[in-house]
């Protein structure tokens, strides 16, 4: 499960700005993935609290915000894209090579809990 490796490289990034803050420890973080990443928002958040023992963000929510697929059709300019329908325009059915969002996998907001 590559989710693993990903909840550890989103605790390391949140340890990071824990320490550049002075705070000791997290709360809730706040992640954005997009519907196109490759990332399985549930065994994300299956993963994390077994990758979070031990660390300042273990105990910590991990919040999910899913982030649609949008493409630039060269005829209706920004899409919603259907994940099952590929990279097509869901109006015209033209193929929308460029992807503007929902390739995200970010760190968007940290908690810091109170001491």
């Amino acid at each position: 499960m590559h989710e693993a490796s990903i909840a550890l490289s989103l605790i390391d990034v949140a340890s990071e700005v824990l320490a550049e803050h002075g705070a000791a420890r997290a709360s809730a973080l706040t992640v954005r993935i997009g519907q196109w990443s490759s990332v399985v928002p549930e065994a994300l958040q299956a993963a994390f609290p077994a990758c979070a023992q031990g660390t300042p963000l273990e105990g910590a929510r991990l919040e999910v915000v899913t982030v649609p697929g949008v493409g630039e059709c060269p005829q209706h300019g920004p899409v919603t894209l259907d994940v099952t329908r590929g990279l097509r325009c869901p109006v015209c059915d033209t193929p929308t090579p460029t992807l503007l969002q929902g390739d995200e996998l970010e760190l968007d907001a940290l908690e810091l809990a109170e001491s």
